[in-house]
């Protein structure tokens, strides 16, 4: 199974029914394949990983915006830990390393970052596409630059309900849709890079 640019017409459905319906029959089965996929690939790094897909249990009124599936350590759950997240909005696809709002304690992980902000901005010297973002919720996104890696993190340690998201983006119209298994390629190689990080950051559990 392989993401294609007709994935993103389940946002098409306006309807939470349908948009559900959309979700659960078209992206999820590929979730799963790729979710398990990745799991393997970080199971031979010594990372127990678990997949989950997002359900949208909540979701009565206003159709889902976005939908995903994490990687994270934990079986029960993983908001309020360090994961993967790789999912759709309507206009693009993404993987983002997360730090969420849920999370406890910030100045731990904060305290990793600080000391992997050269490995992380190496990332960038490489390849320009690296972006950030401070909210999972919310489409804005901003390069990888060490001024926006200080705001963001300050604002992690500083905000109640920040966030700290490091990853990269496919815009929909994007020609890798257009090439079978090239993004799919693409997310492990991303998810690789994000690696090291994620495996410092899962250390101060």
């Amino acid at each position: 199974m392989v993401f294609e640019q007709c994935d993103f017409s389940v946002f098409d459905d306006q309807t939470v029914a349908g948009r559900m319906a959309g979700i659960k029959n078209k992206l999820d089965p590929k979730f799963e394949v790729l979710g398990q996929e990745l799991a393997e690939q970080l199971t031979k790094q010594k990372m127990v990983t678990y997949v989950q897909v997002a359900k949208h249990l909540r979701r009565h009124v206003y159709p889902a915006p976005n939908t995903w599936f994490a990687l994270g350590p934990h079986k029960r759950g993983y908001k309020m830990l360090p994961h993967i997240e790789i999912g759709f909005w309507d206009d693009r696809l993404f993987v983002w390393l997360c730090l969420l709002e849920n999370i406890q304690d910030n100045d731990r992980y904060v305290m990793v970052i600080k000391q992997q902000c050269h490995a992380i901005l190496a990332l960038a010297k490489k390849d320009k596409t690296w972006r950030l973002s401070g909210n999972h919720m919310a489409k804005p996104t901003t390069d990888l630059t060490q001024a926006a890696l200080k705001a963001q993190t300050t604002r992690f340690a500083t905000v109640k309900k920040g966030e700290w998201l490091l990853g990269k983006i496919w815009p929909k119209n994007d020609p890798i849709f257009d090439q079978p298994g090239a993004v799919e390629a693409e997310i492990k190689q991303t998810v690789s890079a994000l690696v090291p990080l994620y495996q410092d950051l899962l250390m101060v559990l």
